[in-house]
C-alpha cells in the first residue's frame, strides 16, 4: 500500500512539475511590435508600382539594341502583368490591389515634355493612374502657375512633409505631407519628402513661402498623424538619397514603414532595415519598382505589416505599349515635330555631355550671338549628350529643358575671377593659362577692367552659387530663351555631313 501511494505521489508530482515548468507561448515579433499568435489571421497583398525621375521621357530611350522604357510601354506592363487600376477617380480602384507612385522630378527633360512645360507628362500620368508623387527638386522649373496647372491636370497630389508653408505663398502650392489611399479595404498613408536641394535648385524666388525642416522632424509629425487617421500601412516616397534613410529608421523603429522609395546617389545602403525595404525605382520610365506588401487585417493596427518584397522591372523594347497612352503621346509628338522638327545642322560624332566640345558649343553660341566679351553657363544646365546625326530644334530642347532667358551683364575682371572659382562654371572668352586667366584674345585678364558677359537669368539671380546680381543691378534683359539663342546660332553655321558642327567649334 505504501508503495502504491509513493508511486501515485511521484506521478502527480511529475505532472504538476511539468505543468509548472512549461512557459507560455512566445508572441511572434514583426518590426518593433509583438504580435499575438492567438488572434485570427487574414492576409491581404498590395502591389505598389513606383517610378522616379521620369523627366518627361514619354518616348522610349533609344539604345543600340532598340529602345528602352517609354510611358506607354510601362503602362502596358502594368495593365498586362500587374492588373493595375488606372481610373482617375481613386474610389473606383478601391477593390484593386495596385497603387502607382513617383519619387518626383516628373516632367522636365525630354523635349516632348519640356517644350510644353510638362502639360503632356501631366496628361499621361493621369492616364497611368498615379496616386501621388514626392515633390521633386525640378517641379518648379517653370512658373508656379504652371506647376499648379500641371498638378490639376495630373489629378494626383505632390507630397513634401518636410516643406512647411510659412505664409500664403507657401500654402498656395498645395503640397501635402501625406495622402491616404485605400485598396482591398486597407488604408495606406503615402508620405512624401522633398530633397534638401529642392530649396536652391529651382529659379531663385520660386520656393518663396516654404521652409525646409529635417526629415526626422517632418516624419515625427507626419507618421503619427497618418496612424491617427487610420493608416495600416505607411509608405514613403522621397526625392532624397536612400543612403540617408537607414540611420533615421534605426532611431525610430516605431515608424515601421513598409518601404522607402528614393534616389540612388551612388553611396551604399542596405536593402532592408527591419521589415522596411529601401527601393530605387530607376528613372526615365526605363524601369519601375514593384513592391509587394502583405498585411494581416485582423491584427492590431500597429502590427498588421507582415512581409515586404521588392523587385525592379526593366521595360525593354519588347514591352507592348498601352494603346490609349501611345495615342496620346503620338498626338504630343506630332505637335513637337510641327514646332521643332525642322533640321538645323549636323554632327558626325556627337558631343559628350561633359566634354570640352559641348562646353564650347553652348558658350560660344551665346558669346557670338550677343557679341559679349565672355559667356558663362553651368555644367548642370545641359542634361544629356548630343547624339550623332541630324540636329533639330527638338534636339536642343532635349539637351536644355529649362525655362531660362539670356541676360547680358557688366562685370569686372575681379568678379569674373570669382565666378571662375565655381566648379559649375563653363566659359567662352575666358580661359586659364598658367596660374592666371586670359581673355578670348589671349590677353591677361585685368581685374579692374569692365567686361560684358552673356549668361542665363537663372545664374544671374544666384543659381548654383553665382553672384552676378551683385555685380550689375540693371542687366540687359534680352527676352530671348537659351534654346532660341542656341538654335539660331547653330542654324547659322549651316553644318552638314561634309562640314559637321564639331569642326566649327573653337579648341
Amino acid at each position: 500500500m505504501r508503495s502504491r501511494l509513493l508511486i501515485a505521489t511521484v506521478v502527480l508530482g511529475s505532472i504538476f512539475a511539468c505543468k509548472k515548468e512549461t512557459p507560455p507561448p512566445e508572441p511572434e515579433v514583426h518590426g518593433a511590435a509583438a504580435v499575438d499568435a492567438s488572434v485570427p489571421s487574414k492576409e491581404v497583398e498590395l502591389t505598389f508600382l513606383i517610378t522616379g525621375a521620369e523627366n518627361g521621357y514619354l518616348l522610349p530611350t533609344p539604345e543600340a539594341d532598340g529602345g528602352r522604357g517609354g510611358a506607354a510601354e510601362v503602362l502596358g506592363r502594368w495593365l498586362t502583368d500587374e492588373a493595375h487600376c488606372v481610373e482617375a477617380d481613386a474610389g473606383r480602384c478601391a477593390d484593386s490591389k495596385t497603387i502607382a507612385l513617383s519619387t518626383g522630378d516628373n516632367a522636365n527633360g525630354q523635349s516632348i515634355s519640356s517644350y510644353f512645360k510638362g502639360t503632356s507628362t501631366a496628361e499621361v500620368m493621369r492616364l497611368m493612374g498615379y496616386a501621388g508623387s514626392a515633390f521633386g527638386n525640378r517641379e518648379l522649373d517653370w512658373q508656379r502657375e504652371q506647376f499648379l496647372a500641371n498638378t490639376k491636370t495630373g489629378g494626383f497630389p505632390y507630397l513634401a512633409a518636410n516643406l512647411k508653408p510659412k505664409d500664403d505663398q507657401g500654402k498656395a502650392l498645395g503640397l501635402e505631407p501625406f495622402v491616404m489611399v485605400q485598396r482591398q479595404g486597407v488604408k495606406v498613408a503615402v508620405v512624401g519628402l522633398a530633397a534638401r536641394k529642392s530649396t536652391w535648385t529651382p529659379m531663385p524666388g520660386r520656393m518663396a513661402g516654404l521652409e525646409l525642416v529635417s526629415d526626422d522632424a517632418a516624419l515625427s509629425v507626419a507618421i503619427p498623424a497618418a496612424r491617427q487617421a487610420g493608416a495600416e500601412v505607411i509608405a514613403i516616397v522621397t526625392d532624397g538619397c536612400l543612403h540617408d534613410v537607414p540611420g533615421l529608421l534605426e532611431q525610430h523603429q516605431d515608424w515601421a514603414p513598409a518601404f522607402v522609395a528614393g534616389r540612388d546617389c551612388e553611396r551604399e545602403y542596405p536593402e532592408t532595415v527591419g521589415l522596411t525595404r529601401l527601393v530605387y525605382p530607376g528613372r526615365h520610365w526605363n524601369d519601375y519598382a514593384k513592391v509587394s506588401v502583405r498585411v494581416d487585417v485582423l491584427k492590431p493596427l500597429q502590427q498588421r505589416l507582415v512581409k515586404v518584397d521588392s523587385t525592379v522591372v526593366a521595360v525593354t523594347s519588347a514591352a507592348k505599349a498601352d494603346a490609349a497612352a501611345a495615342a496620346l503621346i503620338a498626338t504630343w509628338k506630332k505637335k513637337l515635330d510641327d514646332a521643332l522638327g525642322a533640321p538645323i545642322g549636323f554632327t558626325k560624332t556627337g558631343l559628350e555631355q561633359e566634354s570640352a566640345e559641348m562646353s564650347a558649343w553652348l558658350t560660344t553660341s551665346l558669346k557670338e550671338r550677343f557679341k559679349t566679351d565672355v559667356a558663362l553657363l553651368n555644367r548642370k544646365g545641359v542634361r544629356q549628350g548630343l547624339p550623332a546625326g541630324p540636329l533639330t530644334s527638338a534636339t536642343v530642347w532635349d539637351l536644355v529643358p529649362f525655362e531660362n532667358e539670356i541676360v547680358t551683364v557688366k562685370v569686372t575682371g575681379e568678379q569674373l575671377l570669382a565666378a571662375a572659382q565655381n566648379t559649375e562654371a563653363r566659359f567662352a572668352g575666358l580661359r586659364a593659362k598658367g596660374e592666371g586667366f586670359v581673355d578670348g584674345k589671349g590677353a591677361d585678364l585685368d581685374p579692374k577692367k569692365t567686361y560684358t558677359l552673356a549668361t542665363t537669368d537663372y545664374l544671374y539671380l544666384g543659381g548654383d552659387g553665382f553672384k552676378l546680381h551683385e555685380a550689375d543691378k540693371a542687366p540687359t534683359q534680352t527676352k530671348i530663351s537659351w534654346q532660341s539663342a542656341l538654335i539660331e546660332w547653330t542654324k547659322g553655321k549651316k553644318s552638314d555631313e561634309k562640314k559637321p558642327l564639331e569642326t566649327m567649334l573653337p579648341k
